[in-house]
């Protein structure tokens, strides 16, 4: 008789290979990696093309992957409180309800969401390279670009959705891009005008997020690299390389662990 505090073989194989950190477990997370990078490939392509009827099918496969992927991870902790407590798994279920649910398929263009989870998960730095841009200067890059183009493509596809018309202008995707971009950048051109209240609101959050999605872009991108090494006294754990003692409380800095390259 197997005891009960004993996790169940097939669960503890997918714990590990979900959570693990040793070979085997790290190329099964690098293959899902590659498989989100396709479904999100797919999803922004999807957004553009015209749609064809092989299109269905690869959302129906989309839909069966993310579910069976839920499902897994649910099995392996055993819990659906630890489910919910991930962000991935709020998305991926708001994901699949676009897919699986007629009256919120308009809001396909939340599926981008896929992509911030993927760039500001964990598991994502621990498995790409293994492991050697965790916690640098090139994830907090990767993630700040990351956050400014799912930015962008869910403002045009907000705009697409709610605002598709002859008389605003937007009639493709396209246009809804072009729009939020130049709103974004604060161009205006003109040629695209949301008159409706509904519409000056939308305008004036896209230039307002837009200031600070590129001003943080641009302070990632040139802001001097640091040394990562946590300061045991008050937890800070970004330094300048030369720096001896912690730059909020004065604490003397230990061994270093890790330099942003």
């Amino acid at each position: 008789m197997t005891d009960a505090a004993t996790p169940w073989p097939l669960r503890s194989r997918l714990r590990d290979l979900y959570f693990g950190t040793n070979a085997k477990a790290l190329r099964f997370q690098g293959l899902l990696f590659f498989l989100d990078i396709l479904v999100i490939g797919f999803f922004i392509v999807d957004s553009f093309a015209q749609k064809q009827w092989w299109f269905l099918w690869v959302d129906y496969a989309i839909a069966f992957f993310l579910a069976f992927d839920m499902s897994a991870k649910l099995y392996a902790l055993g819990s659906a409180r630890r489910w919910l407590r991930y962000t991935t798994t709020w998305i991926d279920l708001m994901v699949l309800a676009t897919m699986l649910v007629p009256a919120i398929q308009n809001l396909g263009f939340l599926r981008i969401l896929r992509l911030w989870t993927l760039a500001h998960r964990e598991r994502t730095w621990n498995v790409l390279g293994g492991g050697r841009w965790d916690d640098t200067y090139i994830e907090d890059l990767t993630k700040a670009i990351v956050s400014l183009v799912v930015f962008i493509f869910i403002a045009s596809g907000f705009a697409y959705a709610f605002f598709h018309g002859d008389t605003t202008g937007i009639i493709t995707f396209v246009d809804a891009v072009y729009f939020a971009i130049t709103s974004l950048t604060t161009t205006g051109y003109g040629d695209i005008v949301l008159e409706s209240q509904l519409g000056r609101v939308f305008h004036i959050v896209l230039m307002l997020a837009g200031i600070s999605l590129f001003f943080n872009v641009a302070q990632k991108a040139f802001a001097p690299h640091q040394k990562r090494v946590r300061c045991e006294n008050c937890n800070t754990d970004r330094h300048e390389r030369d720096a001896e003692f912690c730059r909020v409380c004065g604490e003397a800095l230990g061994d270093e662990k890790k330099i942003e390259t």
